[in-house]
Order: structure tokens, then sequence, then C-alpha cells
């Protein structure tokens, strides 16, 4: 499952990672997210990445 989360500071942009669950991946997410910046954005995309 591919989780993309849109983040923002002073520009948006997009960070993306690869899970077997929703929950390790929003971990994963999270765990991304530059100091200053905030999630505002979370979506899923479940089409086959290869």
């Amino acid at each position: 499952m591919r989780v993309i989360g849109t983040i923002r500071s002073t520009a948006t942009e997009r960070i993306t990672v690869e899970a077997g669950s929703y929950q390790e991946a929003r971990e994963m997410l999270e765990a991304q997210i530059p100091e200053g910046h905030e999630l505002i954005a979370i979506r899923t995309d479940d089409t086959d990445a290869s």
C-alpha cells in the first residue's frame, strides 16, 4: 500500500512511503515530516507500483 502525505512549510511538498499496512505507512510518513512542517493531507494509492 502506498500512502502519500502533503506537507507544508512555506512551500508544499509530497512525501511517499510504502508499507504493508496503513498504520505502518502512516508512522513512516509522520517520521519523515521535517521540523517546522505540518501534514495537511493524506491519501492512499492502491495501484500497483511496479
